[in-house]
């Protein structure tokens, strides 16, 4: 790996980490204060991380077409400016509505800046070890998870949450956009040939969307990572419920999102080497095994211990399904066919955290919810299977 290679897997570490980090990675310490501060349901504030996705999903699209012709640089300092500009009118927001179109700007950032433009730099730029350099770069959301969730934990306790908000979109665009127009290149040309994507003439979006493995694929991701993103906007309160103090429930939300950093860099480094069945395999069973845990009446003590356990290991989730991707479709479609991966996984993670809320605020626990959430992830096994035959079969 040279130099110029470190410094642009480095950059795109960070924008990673702090877009994941100040969004997704902050709600969970957010839910609680948001709901005192609009006097709203709790069913209501769990539909700002759907809100976010959706057009997460809508934006990787756009992005996703922008990042296949190349244009890096200018598609990552859209996103960094976009996303302070969401946070800082979350941070204003006098009512739900405002907050609601501030969730939608801060997501609309995030396929600019994050795992989509992460993946687009590898695959173009990485051609040697790809697993490595995917593993090095997802490490990014799970040390931003861990590390804005512990910071807002702190800094909750002696500042309001608007004055936290608009600390992070300060840092936000103080940081990203001097080392972006610094260190990405102004263009990053696809490969003429990839040794691990089929290679052929140039494909459309929807010559990608006829494949049955597509849809195989994308339910995969749809269904781990949507499950795990929704229940996770309600895994501090969770941890509460099940007796652990306030600062206990920072710290264990902060280090389930840390141990998904050497989770992602070890699965990143085995999908070179080990096949991406396995590995998705060993990861799935452990999420449904920790939902069939959470449905029993768990203690403070292994609920502490499940979530070290599912932090490190979801954290393959991102790498895993990049070097998917990878091997099903050609060069010059991923940024699209990652972006429609999104939009397949929305309506999964917003089912997940609406039904989670719903199930809590109807029997005032989430046992009912986890067993149906440990259902959803071995059917994403079920899902990879398929998604092996048709690949195989192409």
């Amino acid at each position: 790996m040279t130099r110029r290679q470190r410094s642009i897997l480095a950059v795109a570490t960070l924008t990673q980490a702090v877009a994941i980090g100040v969004t997704l990675g902050v709600f969970p310490l957010l839910l609680e204060p948001l709901e005192a501060s609009f006097a709203a349901s709790r069913t209501q504030i769990a539909s700002g991380p759907i809100l976010i996705v959706l057009a997460l999903s809508a934006a990787g699209i756009m992005a996703g077409g922008v990042l296949d012709k190349g244009e890096v640089r200018r598609a990552m300092l859209f996103g960094a400016g976009l996303l302070g500009t969401g946070l800082f009118l979350a941070s204003v927001a006098p009512n739900l509505w405002v907050l609601g179109l501030a969730a939608l700007v801060a997501g609309f950032s995030i396929p600019f800046i994050g795992p989509l433009a992460g993946m687009t730099l590898v695959r173009r730029l990485f051609h040697e070890e790809p697993g490595r350099a995917f593993g090095l770069m997802s490490m990014g959301p799970a040390l931003g998870s861990g590390f804005f969730a512990g910071l807002a934990g702190f800094l909750l306790q002696g500042f309001d949450w608007r004055f936290v908000v608009r600390l992070l979109g300060a840092v936000t665009v103080l940081l990203l956009v001097p080392l972006i127009a610094w260190v990405i290149p102004r263009r990053v040309e696809a490969a003429s040939d990839s040794p691990s994507a089929p290679t052929s003439e140039i494909v459309g979006l929807g010559d990608v969307l006829r494949r049955p493995v597509f849809w195989q694929s994308a339910l995969v991701f749809a269904l781990s990572a949507g499950i795990a993103s929704g229940w996770t906007n309600h895994l501090a309160a969770f941890l509460g419920g099940v007796g652990l103090s306030g600062s206990q429930v920072t710290t264990l939300v902060a280090v389930q999102f840390w141990m998904g950093v050497p989770g992602a860099f070890l699965f990143g480094l085995l999908s070179d080497r080990v096949p991406l069945t396995a590995l998705w395999v060993s990861m799935l069973l452990c999420q449904a095994m920790a939902f069939i845990a959470y449905a029993s009446d768990i203690s403070p003590q292994a609920a502490a211990i499940i979530g070290v356990v599912v932090g490190f290991m979801t954290g393959g989730m991102i790498p895993l399904f990049m070097m998917l991707l990878g091997a099903r479709f050609e060069p010059q479609i991923l940024g699209r066919a990652m972006g429609m991966s999104n939009l397949v996984m929305l309506p999964v993670m917003a089912c997940t955290a609406i039904l989670a809320a719903s199930i809590y605020e109807s029997r005032g626990s989430y046992d009912r919810a986890a067993m149906i959430f440990a259902a959803g992830v071995l059917l994403a096994i079920v899902s990879l299977m398929f998604s092996n035959r048709s690949a195989a079969r192409r």
